[in-house]
């Protein structure tokens, strides 16, 4: 990243007494937008600290930028990929003894985070959640395009033209519902609302993004769904996918905790906490 970038981390309550053991992970990743607070967002918005407390592993919450998108962008410093899942990766397991056991889940644009890097690192995650997650955003590459730009971004410089056949390329390997044979043995929670206004909801205005991102969930377990019972001849689904498409739900706090919640069981035993 050429530049210090902050990392929060929840250590378990017996990591002292135990000098000689080491941890497995859990990594949350933040959303966009002008109201995220990055690597804070999670201790500030939920209850995962004490959710956690207790039980035997690492939580770690790094920042990915306002628009980083969780990639190393092809003409810009920002290579949030290399940092999360190399560097920090070594740091994490040379300074805090984090094993080999890791689980992702991300929310928003932390959501396509999580199952972007399960998905193009195969082996490195054991379990992976998605709340609201853009899943497949070459389909709505136009909304990314505005996104960026409202940002001050150049979207060309992220995975290139989606227009373009080197472009579309790119996007493609980046986009989870073109790599959906990666992930046919990993156990995936995958939920979003579809846009409607629950008591006390703020009004989605004209662009309601819940109603987007359950579009591109949809299509992306639908298409997991697909690659597993072309992989296991006779299934009739992925039992490894759960997925949670509620009403009413809009895009903020209160629904992604709930959905860490409920999410949280099957991600810390895939990991062994």
């Amino acid at each position: 990243m050429n530049a210090n970038e902050p990392v929060r981390i929840l250590l378990p309550t017996s990591y002292a007494a135990q000098p000689d053991r080491t941890w497995p992970s859990l990594y949350l990743l933040h959303g966009s937008g002008s109201g995220t607070t990055g690597y804070l967002d999670w201790t500030t918005n939920t209850d995962i600290e004490s959710r956690t407390a207790g039980h035997d592993m690492i939580v770690v919450m790094p920042d990915g930028g306002n628009v980083g998108y969780y990639s190393d962008w092809i003409a810009d410093p920002a290579k949030w990929e290399t940092f999360h899942l190399v560097e920090l990766r070594q740091l994490l397991e040379r300074t805090f003894r984090a094993g080999p056991e890791r689980a992702i889940a991300g929310l928003s644009m932390g959501g396509f985070g999580a199952v972007s890097y399960a998905a193009r690192h195969p082996g490195d995650f054991r379990a992976v959640a998605s709340y609201s997650g853009p899943l497949h955003p070459y389909a709505d590459s136009p909304t990314i395009r505005t996104q960026l730009r409202s940002a001050g971004k150049d979207v060309n410089k992220l995975w290139g033209n989606p227009t373009t056949m080197v472009g579309m390329a790119i996007w493609s390997q980046h986009d989870p519902y073109y790599l959906v044979g990666n992930l046919t043995s990993t156990p995936i929670y995958v939920s979003s609302g579809d846009g409607t206004r629950g008591p006390g909801d703020p009004d989605p205005g004209s662009f309601n993004t819940e109603t987007l991102v359950n579009s591109e969930s949809r299509a992306f377990t639908q298409q997991l769904t697909d690659a597993y019972i072309a992989a296991h001849p006779g299934a009739t689904g992925d039992p490894l996918l759960t997925t949670h498409y509620y009403s009413p739900g809009v895009h903020t706090w209160p629904y992604w905790s709930q959905e860490m919640h409920a999410s949280l069981p099957m991600l810390l035993a895939a990991i062994g906490a």
